[in-house]
């Protein structure tokens, strides 16, 4: 893969934290000095500061569309949400250890695919119409 390749298909990556509650954590970004931005669910709110942001989703919220197996070891965790232009070419580009636990059409208008590789877990979300 060459790096211009990427760029083509990634926008950008998001930290996504995933919680049970995330009203502490948001009350801590908030005096910290972020501004959140509705996704029009409570239970999923972004977190933005200068060029920079963050993702507090609930893990009930998680539910509404990945299943709850892949969701629970997910509390407490920050994982990777990576904005991309196309799953499927990314997705070519997973490495063979990577492992697509679930492919799902979101509530919010996305195809994301929850994927690990090793210790590691992302979520390629693409827009769609």
């Amino acid at each position: 893969m060459q790096v211009e390749d990427a760029r083509n298909d990634v926008l950008r990556i998001t930290p996504m934290v995933v919680l049970d509650d995330i009203q502490p954590a948001l009350t801590r970004y908030k005096d910290l000095g972020f501004t959140p931005v509705s996704s029009g669910d409570g239970g999923c709110v972004g977190m933005s500061a200068g060029h920079t942001a963050l993702i507090l989703a609930t893990a009930a919220f998680m539910r509404g569309d990945y299943d709850a197996l892949h969701v629970d070891p997910l509390v407490g965790q920050t994982i990777k949400y990576v904005h991309v232009t196309s799953i499927s070419q990314v997705a070519e580009r997973l490495p063979a250890t990577a492992q697509i636990l679930q492919d799902v059409r979101t509530r919010g208008g996305t195809r994301e695919l929850l994927v690990r590789d090793a210790d590691d877990t992302l979520i390629l979300a693409e827009t769609i119409d």
